[in-house]
């Protein structure tokens, strides 16, 4: 074999190892490019604005009405042995509710909010951001399956 076919066959190894190289860039890249999709996807699906409830039959999403978001019972925090659960979260805003703050009580499940946080959520939704029961009206359909009404005697706590 002569030197000139010796760097012939180098030359066209080398562009194989770069052809190699650079197939395979693509191949990693375009696995990352599905891996940050399918990631964006998750978490924008995750937003709480997407997060709304699925319509009911009548094919529209109903918000309270004031007078009805008033009637709601209305407690006071208190981690004093006043019967008031120690440790209670907000779902809508995720922050602990602390001594002496105002919550609202939902009576058909026994879910527990900061007031603002939960008037502001009834404002375009009627049903409690945790479980999706409805809050006033017909029992979903999670009760009727469960065969039993969720309710929970309302109980004003004062700290």
């Amino acid at each position: 074999m002569s030197s000139s076919e010796m760097e012939d066959s180098s030359l066209s190894s080398d562009i194989r190892f770069y052809a190699y190289a650079v197939l395979a860039s693509f191949g990693v890249a375009a696995v990352l490019v599905v891996c940050f999709w399918q990631l964006y996807k998750l978490t924008v699906s995750a937003r709480p604005q997407d997060m709304l409830p699925v319509s009911s039959s009548s094919g529209n999403v109903a918000a309270l009405r004031l007078r009805d978001i008033l009637a709601l019972p209305v407690f006071v925090h208190g981690g004093n042995g006043d019967g008031a659960p120690v440790g209670v979260e907000c779902a809508v805003c995720l922050a602990e509710m602390t001594d002496g703050e105002r919550g609202r009580l939902l009576p058909r499940c026994g879910h527990r909010f900061h007031v603002e946080c939960i008037d502001r959520w009834f404002r375009s939704n009627s049903t409690c951001p945790l479980c999706r029961v409805a809050v006033f009206g017909e029992p979903s359909t999670l009760e009727a399956h469960k065969g039993a009404s969720l309710s929970v005697p309302v109980v004003v706590l004062q700290g």
